[in-house]
């Protein structure tokens, strides 16, 4: 039953519905596995991640300290690598937004010291490289997060490699490169559609709306 409840609400966190998902762990789930708990605060972790980035200003920060709580408690009750990746890679973010962009530094370093071949904790890095402003060096590790994740056939992270390729490109004028790593990154979502059955129309949903903003 449990299984089932995590499932539906990593559904619910893939269509956006952010809150559901929150309220149907709080309100449902009564597991006592501690892999299985780490799994729903790694979801109520990215969905309140979401809602800080996404929802209502006025519940911005409350959204993003409930993130980062619920990331590290992921983190402390993981057995997983996959819930460990995903969480580490959602706590360097959530720490940089916050202010707290020495912390975002080193949980980002530890994270590639802990899994170097792991390419969604190198997209993580190629973000906070950007958001810092240094968008030429954001480009180089985009470029290792496709080639790395393609090589693997983690489609949905080559994706989000070529998504933040583009971001940084935009950054430094190069629409036209841009507009291409977009197009690259549409490709690959459907693919990971079309492979994993999980839908991705989130991720298409951003890429459009760059692409239309060139």
């Amino acid at each position: 039953m449990d299984e089932k409840i995590l499932k539906n609400a990593q559904n619910l966190y893939n269509q956006e519905e952010w809150s559901k998902a929150i309220e149907l762990l709080d309100t449902l789930l009564t597991t006592h596995d501690k892999q299985e708990v780490a799994e729903a605060n790694r979801i109520r972790g990215w969905s309140y991640y979401y809602l800080g980035i996404k929802g209502n200003e006025s519940h911005k920060t409350e959204n993003l300290e409930k993130a980062e709580e619920y990331f590290k408690l992921s983190l402390a009750g993981a057995k997983e690598n996959k819930t460990k990746v995903s969480a580490l890679n959602g706590l360097p973010l959530v720490l940089w937004i916050l202010g707290k962009k020495q912390e975002a530094k080193l949980e980002s370093f530890k994270a590639t010291e802990k899994f170097p071949q792991e390419p969604s904790i190198w997209n993580t890095k190629s973000i906070l490289f950007r958001w810092a402003g240094d968008f030429e060096t954001s480009v180089d590790v985009c470029e290792k997060v496709y080639r790395t994740a393609v090589a693997k056939k983690d489609f949905r992270t080559a994706g989000h490699g070529k998504h933040n390729r583009g971001n940084a490109l935009a950054s430094l004028g190069k629409v036209e490169e841009a507009k291409k790593d977009y197009e690259k990154a549409l490709k690959m979502y459907k693919k990971h559609e079309k492979k994993t059955g999980e839908n991705a129309s989130f991720h298409l949903k951003r890429v459009n709306e760059k692409l239309s903003s060139l």
